[in-house]
């Protein structure tokens, strides 16, 4: 069984990534590289912040990747997403290899607010760990930010919980 609280896992705001929610996605793809670059894959989300310190939304390696893709393919996933079929589009992905190189400069003048996920669902440090895991399975989510006194205290991420489950699951 799971028992400790999120407090015991959370990753710290200041050593989680962040960025201001009207910096550019190329400022974003930047921090992340670096990151990945000097220390490994530990980060794939960022939290997205607002000019009063607010957490607004978090910016995901598949929400950048998603701002790359032109818009004929962005309807076909909205698409796909309501109608649960899933057919081929490898034609659509040759036409968008054809248009990447300009859309990427493109993506150096477009803010990250426009493409990053609101924050729909936060815990508290205080909150069981559990709680944090049903909010992530029932929402389809991989991390939460953390509050304390209404100020982000960091976030959980799914991993962490994983790595809960799993300490008890293999306990003897």
């Amino acid at each position: 069984m799971i028992t400790s609280i999120v407090r015991d896992i959370l990753v710290p705001v200041a050593e989680f990534p962040r960025i201001a929610h009207d910096a550019s996605l190329k400022e974003a793809y930047a921090m992340l590289h670096r990151q990945h670059t000097s220390g490994g894959w530990r980060y794939r989300h960022m939290l997205v912040f607002d000019g009063e310190s607010k957490v607004v939304g978090l910016l995901s390696l598949v929400d950048l990747l998603r701002a790359l893709m032109p818009d004929y393919i962005r309807a076909t996933l909205s698409q796909h997403a309501y109608s649960g079929a899933m057919v081929a589009d490898s034609s659509l992905s040759l036409l968008w290899q054809e248009s990447f190189p300009a859309q990427c400069r493109h993506l150096a003048q477009v803010s990250v607010a426009s493409h990053m996920t609101p924050v729909r669902h936060t815990v508290r440090t205080d909150d069981p760990v559990t709680l944090a895991a049903y909010l992530m399975i029932a929402h389809h989510v991989h991390m939460l930010p953390v509050l304390e006194d209404d100020m982000v205290a960091g976030v959980v991420r799914i991993v962490d919980i994983f790595n809960q489950a799993a300490i008890e699951v293999l306990r003897d």
